[in-house]
């Protein structure tokens, strides 16, 4: 591929647009690693993460260029990530930091950091977390990469809510949006968008929560990102539901259903499969809110995702009481309760939402 294609190809996913990269990648008879890397960037970018899982493989197999086997080590641990495979997305996020150091290759080094600050989030580690990504942030500000200041903010935001520091969370997404707005980044600012209307809605903020997911829902409609509509989706059901405006929010989390199974992503399915039986369990559904949560059950449970694993098992444990099976609820609740407590997290505290 002659080098102003390559140039075009990293143009194209600057800009979210992954389907025009990835039709010209195509056309690439001969591809070397930096190809399988690129074509694994357009795939990430849209939402099809398994597939771009084995796209890096094939582009590892062939790397013999430090930067790019560095490069699709750390879009492999981003995919693994997303995917709910934490402990995978931090190995691989580790291997590429012991590289970077022995290089001396500073840029990589941060990068691999974010991620493996990324992966402890996703696994729960939140302090260990917030100490890595802290990190990161003093070397975006010192560079002046607002994108990545902006990223690492809405990460830093997403770890307070889990820590139940709402005020400094709502800061954090609010520097998002605002590095995000300064450089023109839409995606950057939607995520922000969605952190925000998460955190307002565990802060009972509900018209806020689904403002700011519908400003989320404006920019991705426009986009080929199909994680950030799914996730949107999601979103704005579980604000609609705590609103008690349960035929709406059953309308999103069935779209977010599709979306999410579109790119086969089980982990935030479970948690749209958690949600809409919240709804059917208020409507008295309870064999069918049964269902979902038993389906979430086996996708959370095959993950690293320790919030949704606790959020199932107590919301299984309300409807099986309801349902006469007592013993097993309670079995249920008391393992959610101190899953939670082993793990640091105040998930069981979350029955109001």
């Amino acid at each position: 591929m002659a080098k102003f294609d390559v140039e075009e190809i990293y143009e194209l996913l600057e800009v979210n647009e992954p389907q025009k990269a990835l039709a010209l990648l195509k056309k690439v008879r001969t591809k070397d690693a930096q190809v399988w890397f690129l074509q694994g960037e357009a795939e990430r970018q849209s939402g099809h993460f398994e597939t771009a899982l084995l796209t890096y493989a094939k582009g590892l197999k062939i790397a013999d260029v430090a930067e790019v086997r560095m490069d699709i080590l750390l879009a492999m641990s981003a995919c693994y990530r997303t995917l709910g495979h934490a402990a995978a997305a931090y190995e691989l996020a580790d291997e590429t930091l012991q590289m970077a150091n022995e290089l001396e290759y500073d840029d990589y080094s941060v990068r691999a950091m974010q991620e493996m600050g990324m992966a402890l989030r996703a696994w729960g580690k939140l302090d260990e977390a917030l100490e890595l990504l802290d990190t990161v942030l003093a070397a975006y500000t010192q560079a002046k990469d607002y994108a990545g200041m902006s990223f690492i903010h809405w990460a830093k935001g997403g770890i307070f809510r889990l820590q139940g520091h709402f005020e400094e969370g709502i800061l954090q997404f609010k520097k998002s949006i605002a590095l995000a707005k300064k450089i023109h980044d839409k995606i950057n600012e939607a995520y922000g968008y969605c952190g925000l209307a998460g955190i307002s809605r565990i802060c009972g903020k509900i018209d806020e929560c689904v403002k700011n997911y519908k400003l989320a829902d404006k920019i991705f409609k426009h986009t080929q990102d199909v994680f950030g509509k799914a996730y949107t989706h999601c979103g704005m059901a579980n604000g609609l539901r705590q609103q008690g405006n349960y035929a709406e929010a059953l309308r999103h989390y069935n779209v977010a259903d599709k979306l999410y199974s579109s790119i086969n992503d089980t982990v935030d399915l479970g948690f749209v499969k958690w949600g809409r039986a919240d709804v059917l369990k208020r409507k008295n559904k309870m064999q069918a809110a049964l269902k979902d949560l038993q389906e979430a059950q086996v996708l959370f449970d095959n993950s690293d995702e320790l919030r949704g694993q606790i959020l199932t098992k107590l919301s299984l444990a309300q409807v099986l009481y309801a349902l006469g099976e007592t013993d097993k609820a309670e079995e249920l609740y008391n393992a959610g309760v101190a899953q939670a407590k082993k793990e640091g997290l105040h998930t069981y505290l979350e029955s109001y939402t």
